[in-house]
C-alpha cells in the first residue's frame, strides 16, 4: 500500500508542475518595476516606448502600488 501511495503522489506532483509549466502564454508581459503612485508608472511605461525598451505596457494597480508590466 506504501508503493501504490508513493506512486500515486509522484504522479499527482508530476501532472501537477506540467500544467504549471506550461500555463504561461508566449506573449505574457514582464513584471518591469512596482511603483507608489500611478504617474510614475505611466511616465516610466513611456519613457521605456520613447527608448525603444518595449512596444507596450500597462500600469496595474495592485497592494496600494503600482505594477508596471511590459
Amino acid at each position: 500500500m506504501r508503493k501504490v501511495r508513493n506512486l500515486l503522489v509522484s504522479v499527482v506532483l508530476a501532472a501537477g508542475i506540467g500544467l504549471s509549466i506550461g500555463a504561461a502564454p508566449a506573449n505574457a508581459d514582464t513584471l518591469r518595476n512596482v511603483y507608489y503612485y500611478d504617474w510614475d508608472c505611466r511616465r516610466v511605461g513611456d519613457l521605456g516606448i520613447t527608448s525603444g525598451w518595449w512596444t507596450s505596457y500597462s500600469c496595474v494597480p495592485q497592494y496600494n502600488f503600482w505594477f508596471l508590466y511590459a
